[in-house]
């Protein structure tokens, strides 16, 4: 089966004029950001695989208004980029789907973070989903920190109300300390778990 490269290379692409050829730091730029997932959230493996799919393919990788020849050179030069910070390193979170909300939706909330759901998907740059979907009742963030633990993030109406749950199974006090230090933010340690 043929990996389906378009969507990540047209991420990689969107915001790059390819009419001329990029220069050497705006591909640095983009090879640092694969591999930090603050922008670019899926791992950087699938973005690597999907720009050397892409360049394998024989079919057309440019946007209607950028060059073929140059649309080629940059993702060359950024797959070499890549392969020269290899091996990457884990990031310090990854978003896990909402199908596991279902195995923490009865976790112990061992924690508060002080900011709406707005704020912290400002800050890690990944969004909440409605659960049950479409009603809305609650909102959840599904993440498995590099440290291995899994915890959602829970908000609950009225969402523009500072205050989302953090729930684990994982042990509270170093959850909470791999949270904060992993994701730059605070959550209040709940004493009841």
């Amino acid at each position: 089966m043929k990996f389906p490269w378009r969507g990540y290379v047209n991420q990689l692409t969107h915001t790059a004029d390819l009419r001329h050829r990029a220069d050497d730091g705006f591909v640095e730029r983009i090879a640092d950001e694969l591999i930090r997932q603050r922008f670019f959230t899926l791992p950087v493996g699938d973005y690597h695989r999907a720009a050397t799919a892409a360049l394998a393919s024989g079919e057309r990788i440019a946007g209607e208004q950028d060059d073929e020849a140059v649309t080629r050179d940059f993702l060359a030069r950024l797959v070499r980029a890549l392969d020269d910070r290899g091996p990457w390193p884990e990031p310090p979170y990854s978003t896990s789907g909402t199908g596991e909300w279902a195995a923490l939706r009865d976790a112990p909330t061992i924690a508060r973070v002080p900011l709406t759901d707005r704020q912290i998907e400002a800050s890690l740059n990944r969004v909440f989903a409605e659960e049950p979907p479409g009603v809305g009742d609650v909102r959840v963030l599904v993440l498995r920190l590099r440290t291995g633990q899994q915890i959602a993030l829970r908000a609950s109406r009225p969402f523009r109300e500072p205050g989302v749950d953090l729930l684990t199974y994982d042990d509270p006090v170093s959850t909470v300390a791999a949270f904060g230090a992993l994701t730059g933010i605070d959550a209040s340690t709940l004493r009841k778990y």
